[in-house]
This record gives structure tokens, C-alpha cells and sequence, in this order.
């Protein structure tokens, strides 16, 4: 069955890690000399990517059947199937070298659209998804070998695209490398976030707009200053920055609550209790440097300032903050655009 919700951080066991690594890793060479050579795309090398690794986890029923969820659709050919299998074939052990699984995607039709129409054992589909939509061009999404920064991911955000973590190093292969993640649980989480981000073209906008406000946000020496000195406002920013898919108005509440729990860690304030007068005068004044950055109206501005207080008037606040942050830019304002 497919899953379109959570999916576990943890894909590969240790036990996988230990037995299997170095195969996995033997395995991707062809297709990472075919991606160098750009005999394959980016898209097609990540399929690769997530074949060798479903199919040396489960080698006997990696692949459920074909679904019939919508899918994006190519009218271009990239490579086979075929040509895909057969290359992770010959990389493989005498005793997984015919295995049956395989054989749904030996054929010489499009290897990627081929592979997405399958289900996959433990994947969500939004990973399928991302594929498709990738492939034809619909997600703008930046293959990288390495693990970005949250600096890094934010401006990628706020130039409309998302990055796909592709790591190759054995020892990346061999071990959990971020968050308890192994390599396959990381590749399958960035496009699942990719999904999430542009699956929905008028919210994927909002929050290429929101990014690109809180670039402005970065900039401030209050904000630099604060995540020097504070780990926990520096990961609670960063998730932010980086790994945070929602509708602006959430992002924008965060964001306040993440202000407010640097002032009140500073000041060592109870977590549930109002901030000290002193205290609150800094915060309030850090917050509206803050949402200088958005040029709200008069009214707009006074909502903003009413989130997460008892004050905050429901639904005329939200949907007032709705429309101020999900406005229509101008193309020269806004790098995103998705048909």
C-alpha cells in the first residue's frame, strides 16, 4: 500500500550498514560515471540512486505493483529501463544477479516514469512524485553530493528551488550521517519536502516569499548576534531556514515563538510566564525589526503583533496576515514559477 503521510528518518538498519554498504556503494559507481559523463540526468541518477538501495534492502519484493495515483507525465524518453537494470545487474552478487524483482523494469520504456509508476515498499509516494515532477521540469530541484547548510537551503528557498542530498562517499554509505538518518533516509526526505513545498503552486509562491523576507531576517546584527551566543535559538532557526514546510502565517507564528524563547532562555524567564517589562521592551523591539522586512500596512503590522497573545483576533487577524503574506509579487521579485 502506499503511504503519503510520516515516514521513518531511519530507512537502513545497522545491520544493513554493516552488510551491505560496500555493495551498495560498488553498486552506484556505473551510474555515477554514466551521471558524470552526462550519459544519465541528475533525475535519472537519483532513480538509480533509490533503485540500488530499495532493491539490496528488500531483494525479493522491493517493488509492489503498478498504482494508479496521478503522476506528472513525460512525452520524453530518457533512458531505459533496460538500460538501468542491467547496468546494477552486473554490479551485483552471483546469488541476487537474476533476481525477479527486478524484472517489472526491464523494459525499454522510460526507466524513471517506468520505476514511479510502481509502488515501493516503505517509501511515501510523494517520493514518486517528486520524480515525475522533476523529471518534466514542474519542481526545480538542485542535486547536490553534500549536506547543505541551513544558509545554503534558505537561498536555494528563496530562488524558488529545493535541494536533493545525493551522498556518495562510503563512509557516508556506511554510516548514520545527520539527525540518526542513514543516506537513503535523507535522499527520500528531501524529496518528500520537495513535494510538500511545490505540490501546491500558490503556497509553494507564499513560501519562496516568505524565504526570501527571512534572507532580510538573517541580515539583522540582533539575529546574528543570536545565534552566535544561543545553540538552541541557532537549530530552532535553522529548522526554520531550512526544513520547515508550511503556510506562511505558521511560518510567520514560529517565528515570533522562536524570538520569544531566545529572550526568555536569556533572562531566564519561565517558559510559560510573560517576559519581564525590561525584557519585554527588547523583544518587541527585536520583533519589529523583524517584520520591517514584510513593509505590513498599519493594520497588517498591528496583527502581526497580536500573534500567539491572547489578543490576537480570530479569523479577522488570520485572514488579514493570509492575504498580506500570500500577495502576488512581481516576476523580477520572485524567481519561482510553476505551470
Amino acid at each position: 500500500m502506499l503511504r503519503v503521510g510520516r515516514f521513518r528518518h531511519r530507512l537502513l538498519d545497522e545491520t544493513f550498514l554493516e552488510n551491505h554498504s560496500a555493495q551498495a556503494a560498488r553498486s552506484l559507481m556505473p551510474f555515477v560515471q554514466m551521471w558524470k559523463s552526462q550519459r544519465i540526468s541528475d533525475v535519472e541518477m537519483v532513480g538509480a540512486y533509490l533503485l540500488t538501495f530499495t532493491f539490496l534492502r528488500r531483494p525479493t519484493d522491493f517493488l509492489g505493483g503498478l498504482h494508479n495515483l496521478p503522476l506528472p507525465q513525460s512525452h520524453s524518453r530518457g533512458v531505459s529501463g533496460n538500460l538501468i537494470v542491467s547496468t546494477l545487474r552486473q554490479t551485483l552478487p552471483e546469488e541476487l544477479k537474476t533476481a525477479k524483482s527486478l524484472r517489472p523494469l526491464e523494459t525499454d520504456d522510460d526507466f524513471v516514469m517506468t520505476f514511479t509508476g510502481h509502488s515501493w515498499r516503505s517509501i511515501p509516494f510523494s517520493v514518486q512524485k517528486s520524480l515525475s515532477a522533476w523529471k518534466i521540469g514542474l519542481y526545480p530541484l538542485n542535486l547536490l553530493t553534500h549536506l547543505p547548510t541551513a544558509d545554503e537551503v534558505l537561498l536555494m528557498q528563496a530562488q524558488g528551488q529545493r535541494c536533493v542530498s545525493m551522498l556518495l562517499k562510503p563512509e557516508e554509505i556506511h554510516s548514520f550521517v545527520e539527525e540518526g538518518r542513514d543516506v537513503l533516509g535523507f535522499i527520500v526526505h528531501d524529496l518528500v519536502h520537495a513535494d510538500h513545498f511545490f505540490n501546491d503552486p500558490l503556497r509553494a509562491q507564499a513560501q519562496v516569499h516568505f524565504c526570501q523576507k527571512l534572507l532580510e531576517v538573517l541580515k539583522l546584527p540582533a539575529i546574528q548576534h543570536m545565534l552566535f551566543i544561543d545553540d538552541v535559538f541557532r537549530k530552532e532557526f535553522h529548522y526554520l531556514m531550512s526544513d520547515m514546510n508550511s503556510v506562511p502565517l505558521h511560518l510567520l507564528k514560529t517565528l515570533k515563538a522562536v524570538l520569544l524563547g531566545y529572550f526568555k532562555r536569556q533572562h531566564d524567564a519561565d517558559m510559560k510566564q510573560a517576559l519581564p517589562v525590561t525584557s519585554e521592551k527588547l523583544f518587541a523591539e527585536c520583533y519589529r525589526q523583524v517584520l520591517e522586512a514584510w513593509n505590513f500596512s498599519a493594520l497588517e503590522f498591528a496583527a502581526a503583533q497580536r500573534l500567539n497573545t491572547p489578543h490576537f483576533q480570530h479569523p479577522t487577524d488570520s485572514v488579514l496576515l493570509d492575504q498580506a503574506l500570500g500577495k502576488n509579487h512581481s516576476p523580477t521579485e520572485n524567481y519561482l514559477v510553476i505551470s
